[in-house]
């Protein structure tokens, strides 16, 4: 086996991947400062806290090395998403997205209960039912208004009520206007736990450019930590009171993770302290630039999406229709040779059907603004018209090499 033509083969992928206009909207970078960590020998140790005065932690059962200036970055962080998230207590050791989904339906709910989540054709994550079922759960679907892109709150009461709905997940992932959270609360009542999945919106949220849902009406915000939040793969749980924390938290923590994966843990701390620092900015930023790439879209004859306020967007996405221009997998490679990553999504329950779901979030991050919108969408318009615009692409991309909103740049 030739283990240095295999190795050579990451090294082409990694250099492809510098040369890409990345659109997607579930990818982001992190900063240079945060991305340190994952390279670091750090990566090599667990974590158990900070320990006393000699660095050293006793759990009676366990005696270890402790890290105090690890400890002290990474409660500062949890300090932190705790305030931009309006939290009384949030758990940043959970592994993924998924981890997190796993964690939160675990820890809230119980063998036989019946979860509500988002159907797959409406945007839900492909994942989550079979989680429920696989752990003893029972499964059923929210009312999800696809075309309006809201929730359906009085189908969802009545379903409440009718099964004995103990926990509603909402992880919708198309979307481009904040969920209709204190409607569906007043229609469920109080004793419902409500679910957040802010994946795709989790550093909108805290810029406090997109919804707030714990002051909505949800329990727990849960997600992944790389999309808006642009962070490393990992993911994050918030609780709006301090009982259900305790109780979902000592079920997490006992059983559902050994290692938080310290280097992630620290990078993703850096990540929520540079949220903090340049949040906001960046945030109406994304979204300033969504609509500015959606309306010269349509400037340009394309069909785009519009949210359910008459905004093109109020986060990250931009959905652009395809039915009309040719075949859904010849446009995407027609995209790809001209080195413009993006991801086509498709349902049945919208008349437009295939839409190319393009993300602002990552050349936000990169330090463009609404004139490098336009020039997106006349570079998307040339692509998809079979048209060789690499250089164009490279010129772009090369011009934007910083990481913007981060402590590798003070802006």
């Amino acid at each position: 086996m030739d283990n240095q033509k295999t190795l050579d083969g990451v090294v082409s992928d990694l250099e492809r991947n510098n040369n890409l206009l990345h659109l997607t909207a579930n990818e982001n970078q992190m900063s240079n400062t945060a991305r340190s960590f994952l390279g670091s020998k750090l990566s090599e140790r667990y974590y158990f806290g900070s320990g006393d005065e000699k660095s050293v932690v006793d759990f009676g059962h366990l005696i270890g090395l402790g890290l105090p200036g690890c400890a002290e970055l990474i409660d500062k962080a949890e300090e932190v998403t705790r305030r931009m998230l309006h939290a009384k207590v949030v758990n940043l050791n959970v592994l993924s997205g998924v981890h997190a989904m796993m964690s939160a339906i675990l820890s809230v709910s119980k063998v036989g209960d019946v979860v509500m989540t988002v159907p797959d054709e409406s945007g839900g994550h492909f994942a989550t039912k079979g989680i429920i079922e696989a752990v003893g759960r029972k499964h059923y679907y929210v009312d999800f208004d696809y075309a309006n892109l809201c929730f359906d709150a009085d189908k969802i009461a009545m379903n409440v009520r009718e099964n004995n709905i103990k926990v509603i997940y909402l992880d919708v992932s198309y979307y481009l206007n904040p969920h209709n959270i204190r409607e569906l609360r007043e229609a469920v009542g109080n004793e419902v736990i409500i679910v957040y999945d802010a994946s795709h919106t989790l550093g909108l949220i805290m810029g406090g450019c997109f919804q707030s849902p714990l002051e909505e009406g949800a329990n727990i915000i849960c997600g992944n930590t790389h999309k808006t939040l642009p962070g490393p793969h990992k993911g994050l749980i918030a609780f709006r009171d301090q009982d259900l924390a305790d109780s979902a938290n000592a079920v997490i923590n006992a059983c559902l993770y050994s290692s938080p994966h310290l280097d992630h843990l620290l990078a993703l701390s850096v990540t929520i302290l540079e949220m903090d620092k340049f949040g906001e900015e960046y945030s109406k930023q994304v979204i300033a630039n969504s609509n500015a790439l959606a309306k010269s879209l349509v400037g340009l004859g394309y069909e785009v999406r519009k949210s359910n306020t008459g905004e093109y967007s109020h986060n990250h996405q931009v959905h652009l229709f395809v039915d009309k221009l040719g075949d859904r997998l010849d446009l995407y490679k027609k995209l790809l040779m001209n080195n413009i990553s993006t991801h086509l999504e498709g349902t049945e329950l919208t008349d437009h059907g295939w839409y190319i779901r393009l993300g602002t979030a990552e050349p936000t991050r990169l330090g463009m603004k609404v004139i490098e919108m336009e020039t997106i969408a006349k570079i998307l318009d040339q692509a998809l018209k079979g048209q060789d615009v690499k250089s164009e692409v490279a010129k772009l991309v090369n011009q934007y090499r910083q990481i913007h909103y981060s402590f590798d740049i003070q802006n």
